[in-house]
């Protein structure tokens, strides 16, 4: 009887890298072999190849599998016939005839031992174009990138991210890697592509980061990761595009996939921020409620200022949109003191933040009538460095802009002054490198 044990090694493979075998077939036959040969591989040639029916293919096959998967045909599973007619041969030489019921059930622990083929499955295993040390390297490089966030201009910062992107990607889709170096390599690079989609949206390029968001999520996914970077991101990027519902219920899926911590409370204030906006008063508190259990049960203490940190002056700035938008302006503004306390204290200070944290308070001033209070605070932020006046802050101005139109407004001398520092400080806006970004 021909041996069709079930090829496992090309299964794993496939399964490593593919959803199904039809997408591998498809990306089989894109290869420069296939396509000179003109193979047509489809789901049932791989069927047969992974349940052991086809033992060695044809040269043109194996050629166009090695240039997909960078790895021999024995290297993934196969065969030779050299290979297939000697363990025959040992196979033939350890049976026994049949002579009693016990003799049925007897075997021979040696042919056991070489039919296990233990060798190949250590070579499939520990085969890697990669070491520990440069996967190591790469992790450290991302961190070290994140926790550059607020310090280093977004223009200069997204060039690097980018970079370190591409040269995780090359060598994810170019080599051949132990499993778990593949893993860690797809969560690496789904920490990047998250980071740069929030870059993007800091400096309006809110498509591509839209992008880069919704492949950060896939590849968390795939590597078995945390998610909730990228769908912080996806809920940030919908956020500023105005499309509140789909950015509160991102950042609720977001919420649920994460482990406690201080992005799990920080998408769930994004919920509430979202809910607020869109006008949902009663799911923006039910998450404001849920971001303070997360808060509490996480014991959050953030002190450094990471694109994925949530210090205290964040959070203020979240209770400082959620109460405006649900009509609370004394929580507004209390909101904003405990900012600038923490800031008065010693927390470092992040621009873009910082402004914001400005305009909110002015809104608030605004809406209680007061708008001196708002002159105030606009006025401490107009030499805010053009290459920090991230799309977060210039967004957040003109709203306040919008406000200043209302007819109460038309005829102070004031308001006009205001929006027409506005709009001087919108319109130099992103000249230089910027700094990060807000809520």
């Amino acid at each position: 009887m021909p041996d069709t044990t079930p090829n496992a090694w090309l299964t794993a493979w496939r399964e490593s890298n593919f959803s199904t075998r039809s997408e591998m077939a498809e990306a089989l036959n894109r290869t420069p072999t296939a396509l000179q040969h003109g193979l047509l591989c489809d789901e049932e040639r791989l069927r047969r190849w992974e349940r052991g029916e086809v033992r060695w293919p044809h040269p043109p096959y194996r050629r166009a599998l090695q240039e997909l998967t960078g790895r021999t045909a024995e290297q993934l599973g196969f065969i030779p016939p050299a290979k297939q007619k000697e363990r025959q041969r040992s196979q033939a030489r350890t049976a026994l005839p049949a002579r009693s019921q016990d003799a049925e059930h007897q075997v021979d622990p040696a042919e056991l031992a070489r039919s296990a083929d233990i060798s190949r499955l250590n070579q499939w295993i520990t085969a890697s174009d990669t070491t520990d040390e440069a996967v190591s390297r790469l992790a450290r490089s991302t961190s070290s990138l994140a926790a550059s966030h607020t310090r280093v201009a977004a223009k200069r910062l997204l060039p690097e991210v980018i970079k370190l992107h591409r040269r995780t990607q090359s060598l994810l889709v170019g080599g051949n890697h132990r499993p778990r170096h593949t893993r860690e390599l797809l969560r690496i690079n789904a920490d990047l592509l998250a980071h740069a989609a929030v870059i993007f949206g800091d400096i309006n390029f809110d498509e591509a980061a839209e992008e880069h968001a919704a492949a950060a999520l896939l590849l968390a996914q795939e590597a078995g990761a945390d998610e909730s970077f990228a769908w912080y991101a996806q809920a940030k990027t919908a956020r500023w595009q105005n499309r509140y519902i789909e950015a509160a219920d991102l950042a609720q899926q977001g919420y649920e996939a994460s482990s406690p911590g201080p992005m799990k409370t920080q998408l769930a204030w994004y919920e509430a921020n979202a809910a607020a906006l869109l006008g949902d008063k009663i799911r923006a508190r039910e998450a404001v409620n849920r971001a303070e259990q997360s808060a509490d049960a996480s014991h959050d203490a953030p002190s450094d200022l990471s694109v994925w940190s949530f210090p205290t002056e964040r959070q203020a700035l979240f209770s400082l949109s959620v109460a405006t938008r649900t009509g609370d302006l004394d929580g507004a503004l209390r909101a904003a003191e405990l900012a600038d306390r923490a800031w008065t204290a010693g927390a470092p200070t992040a621009p873009a933040i910082w402004a914001q944290i400005r305009v909110g308070t002015g809104v608030a001033h605004l809406l209680k009538g007061d708008l001196d209070g708002t002159a105030e605070e606009l006025g401490k932020m107009l030499t805010l460095d053009p290459g920090m006046r991230l799309a977060t802050v210039t967004r957040y101005l003109a709203d306040l802009d919008r406000r200043l139109t209302q007819p109460r407004y038309q005829d102070s001398p004031l308001a006009t002054q205001l929006r027409q520092q506005i709009h001087e400080f919108n319109a130099a806006a992103l000249t230089e490198d910027a700094d990060m970004e807000g809520a």
